[in-house]
């Protein structure tokens, strides 16, 4: 096995097996004393085809190493050594496995955090160095923490209606969130004999992560299965969706790349062949009657209904609390070596689908004077590309439950510039923490995390009070310190809500 692989978890000090509805799974006491079961198959499933869910082992099931991840192209080095990733990590198609955490599996009732990784759908697996929850269940032990797998990129997303005339492949759009579904589902099911509590499951994602929980949000597959859901940096909302004719013209185009007409031709293309044709997709502009990216989930009308946030602004959902933010400086590092004047024309170029003009950046820029200009050209495309539709979850849901919103403003203790997609993470989670970040925040961020978890409430005594979002209203800043900003979203939230469909949904709200 690769070395890569395995140095992540500590030697096994010792192993308990657990007895479940599926069968039995033995684990072992790894990192900082944690209880850790890695590589348990959730479900079964072939070539864009929906998952199976397992619901039994034949004899105990060994749980001590980590499965394979989905198929994916190697992570760029850079970005692998920054972000603490393998450079290589063993990828399968039979990737529906989940790993839990736990301190003990004897005390009853513990809440359950449901962790869904990002990447842009097309990368991503459950053991990533920076999301891995020793720390944070070592800190929390009334917390129990579940990461999944899921399929990316083509096998995770197709549409095959144009050579599917019955059927069979009908539910190839979606099947990244069938696959959390049906993790969800097993969870459910069998986490109660870990010590965890499947009345109390709090789903928790980043970037990708976040948008799929934002969809889970009124899948009525999905939504008996946990009651608290925290999303970080991407959303259902604009981009966050492909419309049913872009997935068709992203299907042919797959197709044409692979260099394949038929089915039964793509169900025999080896996974290399499927990555080489994928990472062709990215050089083509596709229309359909929307703007979006290339695999986030498809308004299917099966798994995903095209009426997905009007059900969430008229409270047609289950969850009982959400917690909403990102980071003030997501995607800061696409523009890091230009300087204002090329910053300005690539946020014009990228977000054509906005129709930004040089006027709106400069009025967007007079918005922000404190702001240096190349911060105030660089947050349009933060805005408008990820952080922005946080602002529209929030004021749809917020009239029917409590809501509430952070954005993570703490700098690079290092290089100074502001805080990237994910910064979060490596607090909540206490790993690859950057060196000069302040003392406490790691336990700060954790107890909110786990508060929220265990109540549907992040407050705990050593932040300031944070009060249940409201329109325009208050919006807990976390850095140095923690502080809540009155109006946080409101100049921005009107500068732009025009160049959004869910404008026009919202609009007959208390908004």
């Amino acid at each position: 096995m690769n070395t890569d692989f395995t140095t992540v978890q500590s030697e096994p000090s010792g192993f308990v097996t657990v007895d479940t509805p599926c069968g039995k799974i033995e684990g072992f006491r790894g990192k900082e004393g944690i209880l850790t079961f890695l590589n348990i198959p959730f479900a079964t499933a072939e070539r864009w085809q929906p998952p199976e869910e397992i619901v039994s082992f034949s004899g105990t099931l060994p749980a001590k190493a980590f499965g394979p991840a989905p198929i994916q192209a190697e992570p760029d080095p850079f970005f692998a050594e920054r972000n603490g990733d393998f450079p290589h990590v063993p990828v399968s198609e039979d990737c529906l496995n989940l790993n839990i955490w736990a301190a003990d599996v004897t005390a009853p009732k513990k809440s359950v955090l449901f962790w869904v990784y990002g990447g842009s759908y097309i990368m991503g697996y459950n053991y990533k160095r920076l999301n891995l929850p020793e720390n944070l269940v070592k800190a929390h032990p009334e917390l129990i923490v579940v990461a999944c797998n899921y399929r990316v990129g083509v096998l995770g997303s197709l549409n095959l209606s144009f050579l599917d005339p019955d059927g069979r492949y009908r539910f190839s759009n979606n099947l990244a969130l069938l696959d959390i579904i049906a993790a969800l589902k097993w969870t459910h099911h069998n986490i109660a004999s870990f010590g965890g509590d499947p009345g109390n499951v709090t789903l928790y994602g980043h970037s990708a992560g976040s948008n799929a929980i934002s969809h889970l949000l009124v899948i009525p597959e999905a939504e008996n299965h946990f009651q608290k859901a925290v999303c970080q940096s991407s959303y259902m909302t604009d981009l966050g969706t492909v419309a049913l004719d872009t997935s068709e013209e992203i299907g042919r185009a797959f197709f044409e790349s692979a260099g394949v007409s038929t089915l039964s031709g793509a169900l025999s293309l080896s996974p290399e062949e499927i990555l080489a044709a994928q990472k062709k997709l990215f050089a083509v502009r596709f229309g359909g009657s929307k703007a979006s990216k290339l695999f986030s989930p498809v308004q299917d009308g099966l798994t995903v209904g095209t009426d997905a946030f009007e059900r969430l602004a008229k409270g047609e959902f289950k969850v009982k609390a959400l917690m909403i933010g990102g980071s003030e400086g997501e995607y800061d590092q696409m523009f890091l070596k230009m300087d204002a004047e090329e910053t300005k024309a690539s946020v014009i170029q990228r977000n054509t689908d906005k129709k930004v003009t040089e006027n709106d950046m400069e009025a967007f820029r007079r918005l922000h004077p404190e702001m240096s200009d190349k911060e105030a050209y660089m947050t349009v495309h933060n805005v408008l590309g990820l952080r922005l539709g946080g602002e529209w979850i929030a004021r749809a849901c917020c009239s029917h439950i409590p809501v509430y919103q952070f954005t993570f403003r703490l700098r690079d203790p290092k290089e100074g510039f502001r805080a990237l997609h994910g910064a979060p993470c490596n607090y909540v989670f206490g790993n690859l923490i950057p060196k000069g970040s302040p003392e406490k925040l790691t336990e700060q961020m954790m107890d909110v995390w786990a508060a929220f978890a265990g109540s549907g409430n992040p407050n705990v005594p050593s932040i300031p009070h944070w009060p249940a979002y409201h329109p325009d209203g208050d919006v807990m800043a976390i850095g140095e310190t923690w502080n809540l900003e009155p109006g946080y979203w409101k100049a921005d939230f009107a500068f732009w809500r025009e160049r959004f469909a869910e404008n026009g949904i919202l609009a007959g709200t208390a908004d």
